[in-house]
């Protein structure tokens, strides 16, 4: 009886030992596999916020050098600009602020203007010319019998102020004016020339 109570005891203990160990083998098992999984997750975070960190890097880099590349090419242009102006100064802003203040030769100028106003039309044309007021009187007395005597227009001179160089001349009603001023010519000037002296100095760059 002793012997079959001490069996039963030990063979309680035996299972009570397997399950247990077997129990202890399966949270163990278990945490390696959370913590393998833990592990994994946290490399691939980890990889995720380098990732994220480099293209960060390399975008505010590409931003830096598109910045500094564009800077670099304002400037330049900057400085293509104050040189072709220059240039474009030395060329004709002079010569032609000496050329319209000679009476004749705005005499001339103003003569061809009237002279290809509507030159098909059989009827008179009344004209108003718009000049600095140093030139008024001697533009007067020029035009004021020729005009009507050889080119068949009727021709009003008025002093305009805001003229410095040069002329404007429209229909007496003032439907609308033709500008051969100073800014005028100059602005004709650079939009043929202009083209020419870039390709000249910077090969059309």
């Amino acid at each position: 009886m002793q012997n079959k109570l001490q069996e039963l005891t030990e063979k309680i203990y035996r299972e009570g030992l397997e399950k247990g160990q077997a129990e202890a083998n399966q949270l163990v098992a278990k945490a390696k596999d959370e913590a393998a999984r833990i592990l994994a997750d946290a490399k691939a975070e980890a990889e995720r916020i380098v990732a994220a960190a480099r293209k960060e890097a390399d975008d505010y880099r590409k931003n830096i050098d598109t910045e500094v590349a564009l800077s670099a090419k304002q400037v330049i242009s900057g400085i293509k600009q104050q040189i072709v102006s220059l240039i474009e100064t030395k060329l004709y802003e002079a010569p032609l602020v000496d050329a319209l203040k000679d009476v004749d030769f705005v005499k001339k100028v103003i003569e061809i203007a009237i002279n290809r106003w509507d030159p098909n039309s059989a009827e008179s044309v009344s004209l108003r010319i718009l000049v600095p007021e140093e030139m008024a009187k001697a533009i007067t007395d020029h035009f004021t019998t020729k005009t009507h005597a050889l080119l068949n227009k009727e021709v009003e001179v008025q002093v305009d102020k805001a003229i410095k160089y040069g002329f404007r001349i429209g229909p007496k009603d003032g439907s609308y004016v033709v500008s051969f001023t100073e800014t005028d010519f100059e602005n004709l000037f650079k939009d043929f020339m202009r083209p020419k002296i870039i390709a000249m100095l910077f090969g059309g760059k």
